[in-house]
């Protein structure tokens, strides 16, 4: 039979119709080639390496969450015990990380047919972020470098619909929907773990900047030596999501929209992430759609906040009380002028909580969903 009538019958198939409808093309994205390709694995091989565990730890956390039939202790004992140990030991000796960058469909075999855009969406930005990693990893210019992070970006704009709008999405989605913050409630070591992830990735965005070889390399060290010390003292682990405005403010000053592209893929990790442990979502694949479709758009449902940027060249210790925050401290924190930030992170507990009392009336402004979490009188701090 000729293939083009044996589509028309399959189409005309009431029962095979509603499951085409349903496919999803599954191709695979690829980065630009250009003369950095694999710089980052060639000149920082630990960071490269580290980077390769993040990506287990993103996967191995959808796959328990999703295959799990032992209940809800179960989830919790083999992630915050067994799968935080494994990620703790490659990170503290990079030599039991792996060489090779592994692909998620290994990591998470399950987990990827769920959702399969948002897959792809979360492939296709991983790309452009190990993508800007080799290009800073070179000895190029700070012009050549910049028109190939530019190159890279446009490049990833080619796919709008994989691409995480250049635009910040509101904190209400990913703080104060009915099921948000559920993941970091149950999973608190875990979720810091993923946030420590994201912490460093940001991190590797500023210090790489660096435009001499020496400077650059001291820069990377401290911060690979930072990310290590929240997995020898989990205590040191961040207590919020870091966001680029305050963890690398000179790449977002001169890169807004990857900055931004970065930061809404941190959150949809977090919504993600809330999707999968909360027990009273049943359909995964049909709510992840849903909010994916929400954050995709470009123009709705965007971030009002300031957000104004730290300065550049804090310290270690600086870094460590930012990352001590709570998320509601954090959120207060974004509505404070430069200088008042600064200020307020280096607070004790009890100045901090009446900062962010008075700025309560400001912050539901901003987020109105605010309310239905943290009702006034009843703020339940993570």
């Amino acid at each position: 039979m000729h293939r083009r009538r044996l589509l028309q019958l399959l189409l005309l198939s009431p029962v095979l119709a509603p499951a085409l409808a349903r496919a999803e093309r599954r191709s695979l994205p690829f980065p630009l080639v250009g003369p950095y390709n694999y710089a980052l694995r060639k000149n920082y091989p630990t960071v490269y390496r580290y980077l390769n565990v993040v990506d287990i730890g993103h996967g191995e956390l959808a796959e328990v969450l999703l295959t799990n039939r032992h209940g809800e202790g179960y989830a919790v004992r083999r992630l915050e015990q067994v799968a935080f140990q494994r990620v703790s030991e490659m990170f503290l000796d990079p030599r039991r990380a792996p060489r090779l960058q592994p692909h998620e469909e290994t990591v998470a075999p399950e987990s990827v047919k769920v959702a399969w855009r948002l897959s792809r969406a979360f492939d296709w930005t991983h790309i452009l972020h190990r993508q800007i990693y080799d290009i800073l990893a070179t000895n190029f210019s700070a012009a050549e470098r910049e028109r190939f992070v530019r190159e890279s970006y446009n490049w990833y704009l080619s796919e709008p619909e994989n691409a995480f709008p250049g635009r910040l999405k509101t904190h209400d989605l990913m703080e104060h929907q009915w099921f948000s913050q559920y993941w970091r409630e149950k999973y608190p070591r875990f979720n810091g773990a993923i946030w420590a992830y994201h912490w460093y990735q940001l991190r590797l965005n500023e210090v790489m900047l660096e435009p001499g070889r020496a400077g650059r390399d001291a820069a990377i060290a401290e911060a690979t030596s930072e990310f290590r010390a929240m997995f020898e003292n989990p205590e040191l682990l961040p207590k919020h999501m870091p966001m680029a405005h305050t963890i690398s403010p000179t790449f977002r000053a001169r890169f807004p929209e990857i900055a931004d592209s970065f930061d809404n893929l941190h959150m949809f990790h977090d919504i993600y992430n809330d999707i999968l442990a909360h027990p009273k979502i049943s359909d995964k694949g049909a709510e992840v759609y849903g909010q994916l479709e929400a954050f995709l758009a470009p123009g709705e449902a965007l971030e009002t906040a300031p957000l104004e940027p730290l300065p550049a060249g804090l310290s270690r210790e600086d870094h460590r009380r930012l990352n001590q925050l709570t998320h509601l401290e954090h959120m207060a924190m974004m509505l404070l002028p430069t200088a008042e930030q600064v200020v307020f992170f280096r607070q004790p507990p009890e100045v901090r909580s009446a900062t962010v009392q008075r700025l309560r009336p400001e912050m539901v402004r901003h987020w109105p969903n605010l309310e239905k979490k943290h009702p006034a009188g009843h703020e339940h701090q993570h």
